[in-house]
């Protein structure tokens, strides 16, 4: 099983239905920056730009992912937008070009590994 299969299982598996777009959007930039947020088992994973937009496409359309809150940005291109790959490679890197971080908390939260 490649890292993008590996990923989608145990995304899948954790994240709560309906997913916010703005959350997803968040948490590919978070584990583009850091694995740390993933299990010990799955933190060797290589993952590229390429394998996180094709997981989040995959989460898109095959779970539950309301667009809520994101209509009135300037990022939101519609649905059909988001369903492209290079859509997702380009917003993390206008993360990095803004020097933006993600809120590695809020991932954190979503994945439901915010143990204290």
């Amino acid at each position: 099983m490649n890292s993008t299969e590996k990923l989608y299982k145990y995304l899948n598996l954790k994240l709560q239905k309906p997913v916010n777009y703005n959350d997803l959007n968040n948490l590919c930039f978070s584990l583009f920056c850091t694995l740390d947020i993933l299990p010990e088992n799955l933190q060797s994973l290589i993952i590229t730009k390429k394998n996180l937009a094709k997981t989040f496409i995959k989460i898109i359309t095959e779970n539950d992912v309301y667009n809520n809150s994101i209509e009135n940005t300037s990022e939101f291109n519609g649905f059909d937008v988001i369903l492209n790959e290079n859509d997702w490679i380009e917003q993390i890197d206008k993360s990095m070009r803004m020097d933006k971080w993600p809120n590695i908390e809020n991932a954190k939260i979503l994945l439901g590994t915010n143990v204290i």
